[in-house]
């Protein structure tokens, strides 16, 4: 398991881009083409949640509920501010309104460098109700002098 993650990470550091918050795995909603232009389109989404961006219908990664997962996002433009750090929040919810969001892990935004991957393991949920779920990554900056906050969403089926 361990030697596909770093298949994973190797796989992901191909795809760097310089621009704010990428979802990397699973699948970022939308298309991850251009991910090598600074400023892609598909990377800088502002709106809460989900960037904006409709659920995907086609393509939906399937996974084992209360399954251990390592999602893999990526840092693309840093800003950091040490007056006032930021982090990176992420989420589960249920559909595309921001009140069903649950935050499962943080990471602190310590001033890594642009491009920089992190990844976090987390527990998926249980299955009740009906499968379909959306795991969300913010970028929450703290930093007056960027956006508030960049958002990526990937949608998944819980088995």
């Amino acid at each position: 398991m361990h030697y596909q993650h770093a298949i994973l990470i190797v796989f992901s550091c191909a795809l760097t881009v310089s621009c704010h918050l990428c979802l990397i795995n699973p699948h970022q909603r939308g298309s991850m083409s251009g991910l090598n232009k600074v400023a892609s389109d598909d990377c800088i989404l502002l709106a809460s949640p989900c960037g904006g961006r409709s659920p995907q219908t086609s393509g939906v990664l399937k996974l084992k509920a209360e399954s251990n997962y390592t999602v893999i996002f990526q840092k693309n433009l840093d800003h950091f501010s040490a007056n006032s750090p930021g982090y990176f929040s992420v989420s589960f919810g249920l559909d595309d309104m921001a009140s069903s969001f649950k935050e499962v892990a943080r990471v602190s935004d310590m001033g890594e460098p642009s491009l920089h991957l992190y990844s976090v393991d987390v527990k998926l949920p249980m299955l009740s109700g009906h499968p379909n779920r959306i795991i969300q990554v913010s970028y929450v900056t703290e930093n007056k002098e960027a956006p508030a906050a960049f958002y990526q969403c990937a949608d998944i089926v819980l088995y």
